[in-house]
């Protein structure tokens, strides 16, 4: 678990590199054309997949389980032709529409071959989908997790190597193009020692397709509100302003959201537990490490949101250059916003364990909804400022009914008093940062890391004193939350 992790994050920070990269290697105008070819692309093949993937996940482990290894070979070949059917109607669609978009949708004649290369990837894209399917229904989580950060260690690789063979805008479209092609050649001997597909029959592939698509639509409708808010902006930015508004936001965008990694690990801690609680009715344990982690989160993210806000004009030049230092506002308002939804995805997956999904599923559809009316009325006036507030005010929206949502399942009380209390340190902290950059006349990253550490030295000792950390009820609540964990073994 703790390998999967680390690896998790280091896929995220080499995609990230990749972004700083192509900045680097780009005009603001190109970066923001092929992100803008690229979010269409991706958005649409979300549409493609149907939820295959975790209908192929949990059927290769009920498959597995059962002993019924011929039926594997089944699900494994269902699910590529369903997605190949799709992914070669999307291709057709690109192809023949991608003159007309590039001129009366991205408003540049070079999307045209962007779109027509990146058909490539919509249809190479299903064997890595299917690979990745596999490995995780098999449990092989160290080779599972290990394809995200070598399809992205390739992404970059390629990247790198077309722009100095002179590639220009075109290189990160013919870089997606080939990796899942090499990927799946890497792949392949593991995937073939892991489980002999050769050695089985293909039998009853309409029923193990109706049984794999009965699975992956539900789910698939799941995700399409998360998928709304993610890439919804970019394709407004992309028809009502200029292409380098949507470069400078891609670049605002990713930053802001590295951030969701903490509510992401907070949550696959969170989302057995709360399974495991509700089940035994042991909602007094529930309670209090649903309180614990309300309290401490909120200390723990503020200081970070905080230093990337005071610095948001920093980060932005230091990373992808000049240019995007006019996101520097946009940064700061998603930012607040990732604050709210780090704390949602706590909450979501609280209720899920629950056993509610649905309630989640209906709360980020609300906030998609919510998300595209805002961005319809504030795009086209305020560019990326307006998309940054419209995403902000749906994570908000997000968080909001979350709580409300949590607070009618079980009885709990929501700590705003210690919240309120947890901003005096906080402001302290950042008129401690703010005073120390002011006095220093040093290399900004020394600034930086001298005003961040006296800063965090009194926002602890503050935090403390004022009674929003205390050590003795950690110590307290997680022997509480976690004792007898054999018992429920």
């Amino acid at each position: 678990m703790a390998i999967s992790f680390i690896i998790s994050i280091a896929a995220s920070l080499v995609s990230y590199l990749t972004r700083i990269v192509l900045a680097r290697n780009l005009t603001t105008t190109e970066y923001g054309l092929f992100y803008a070819v690229w979010t269409v692309v991706i958005f649409f093949l979300f549409f493609r997949d149907l939820g295959l993937q975790e209908a192929l996940v949990k059927h290769i482990a009920e498959f597995k389980v059962t002993d019924k290894l011929q039926t594997i070979k089944t699900a494994l070949v269902s699910a590529f032709i369903l997605q190949i059917m799709g992914s070669l109607l999307l291709a057709l669609a690109f192809f023949f529409l991608a003159d007309f978009l590039s001129i009366h949708y991205f408003k540049d004649p070079r999307a045209s071959l962007l779109l027509k290369i990146m058909i490539f990837y919509v249809i190479f894209s299903v064997l890595f989908k299917v690979i990745k399917g596999f490995f995780q229904g098999f449990q092989r989580m160290f080779i599972y997790s290990s394809i995200e950060l070598s399809k992205n260690i390739l992404l970059l690789f390629f990247i790198l190597l077309f722009s100095w063979l002179g590639f220009g805008i075109t290189a990160p479209a013919w870089a997606y193009a080939l990796v899942c092609i090499v990927l799946f050649i890497i792949y392949l001997p593991p995937l073939l020692k892991t489980y002999n597909f050769f050695q089985y029959k293909v039998e009853k592939i309409k029923d193990v397709s109706h049984r794999l698509l009965s699975f992956g639509i539900p789910s698939f409708a799941t995700q399409i509100g998360g998928r709304i808010i993610g890439y919804l902006d970019t394709l407004f930015l992309t028809h009502f302003r200029t292409l380098q508004e949507v470069g400078i936001y891609n670049a605002v965008l990713p930053s802001a959201l590295m951030l969701l990694f903490v509510g992401r690990t907070a949550g696959s801690v969170l989302l057995p537990m709360s399974t495991e609680l509700w089940a035994k009715k042991d909602i007094k344990r529930l309670v209090k490490g649903i309180h614990l982690m309300h309290r401490y989160l909120f200390i723990f993210i503020a200081p970070i949101i905080a230093i990337l806000f005071i610095f948001a004009e920093f980060f932005m030049t230091a990373f992808f250059g000049l240019e995007y230092a006019a996101g520097a506002k946009a940064f700061q308002t998603i930012l607040i916003g990732t604050f709210f939804f780090i704390m949602a995805m706590m909450d979501n997956n609280i209720i899920s364990g629950m056993g509610k999904p649905k309630t989640v599923t209906k709360i980020i559809f609300l906030a998609a909804l919510t998300n595209a009316i805002i961005n319809i009325f504030l795009i086209p006036l305020w560019g990326i400022e307006g998309a940054a507030l419209a995403t902000t005010l749906s994570y908000i929206l997000v968080w909001a009914i979350s709580l409300y949502k949590l607070t009618c399942y079980v009885p709990l009380k929501v700590p705003f008093k210690h919240w309120l209390t947890a901003l005096l340190p906080l402001i302290a902290f950042c008129i401690v940062i703010l005073a120390i950059s002011e006095i220093l006349s040093l290399n900004l990253w020394l600034e930086l890391l001298i005003s961040s550490f006296f800063g965090s030295l009194l926002y602890l000792f503050l935090s403390y004193l004022f009674g929003t950390i205390n050590f003795q009820e950690i110590k307290q609540y997680t022997k509480l939350i976690f004792k007898n964990k054999d018992e429920s073994l």
